[in-house]
């Protein structure tokens, strides 16, 4: 979660969460070898993802966590949160087995600079680098820009990315297909009435969205559990069979040769 989505108070994960974090935890299981690794999460937000990754992937030592918007009240309260995890806002040293871009190429203005300094200064030769954006340039709207994104991706362009990094795509594909009525229809809500940015200079530090407001109870959240993981599972597959099948995200993961 990125940290100006963030309650300050206590909060449920919302399902769309928990289900990308068990996709990405389960593909990265399938092809990351090797012992004792070192991994790099670049924006890493409240760090959820890494204590995922950590818990299920026993063959990971230790994640930095990468983020600009860590203040030394951040640092502070979570230096001590997990032994084989740590929180830093200033550029780290060294090269890593992993590195993660989880929707961090959206927020930045030379995404294409972005990506291939990460990719040659953290990441090792033969290792892996997995990246995840939204989809979908036709569904830019507010939200967009409340969470400070840039633009949206088609799945060609964040290929053509990681080829432009000098990176061997080892993987591809989509995620979420069920949700982009959801998001088409809330677009053209937004352009049928002529909604605009509610702000004038730049985007707002904190904002309220659904991830941080998920309140439904278990029994819904199970539900919509269950529903997202066979949306993945649909996707997934036809990904495999290269079928055309889109998503509200796009992801591939990446070798340095």
């Amino acid at each position: 979660m990125d940290l100006k989505e963030l309650p300050t108070r206590e909060f449920v994960r919302h399902p769309w969460e928990i289900v990308r974090a068990e996709f990405l935890l389960r593909l990265l299981r399938a092809r990351i070898e090797g012992e004792a690794l070192d991994a790099l999460d670049i924006g890493s937000g409240d760090g959820y993802f890494a204590e995922r990754l950590l818990a299920g992937l026993p063959r990971l030592a230790h994640i930095t966590c990468f983020d600009l918007a860590y203040d030394a009240e951040w640092l502070q309260g979570n230096a001590t949160r997990n032994t084989k995890l740590s929180f830093t806002a200033t550029k780290p040293q060294g090269a890593y087995d992993l590195v993660l871009m989880l929707d961090v190429l959206e927020h930045v203005e030379d995404d294409a600079t972005a990506l291939h300094e990460a990719a040659s200064t953290f990441l090792k030769p033969g290792g892996t680098l997995l990246l995840s954006v939204p989809a979908g340039q036709i569904l830019f709207s507010r939200h967009d820009e409340m969470l400070g994104h840039k633009r949206r991706y088609s799945p060609a362009r964040l290929r053509a990315l990681a080829a432009q990094a000098d990176l061997t795509i080892v993987d591809h594909g989509q995620l979420f297909a069920s949700l982009l009525l959801p998001r088409a229809l809330a677009k053209l809500r937004e352009v049928a009435l002529g909604e605009k940015r509610s702000w004038t200079t730049e985007a707002p530090r904190r904002i309220e969205t659904s991830l941080g407001t998920w309140n439904r109870g278990r029994l819904v959240t199970s539900a919509v559990i269950t529903a997202l993981s066979v949306d993945v599972a649909c996707c997934r597959i036809a990904s495999r069979l290269h079928l055309p099948f889109l998503g509200l995200s796009t992801w591939v993961l990446a070798q340095r040769p």
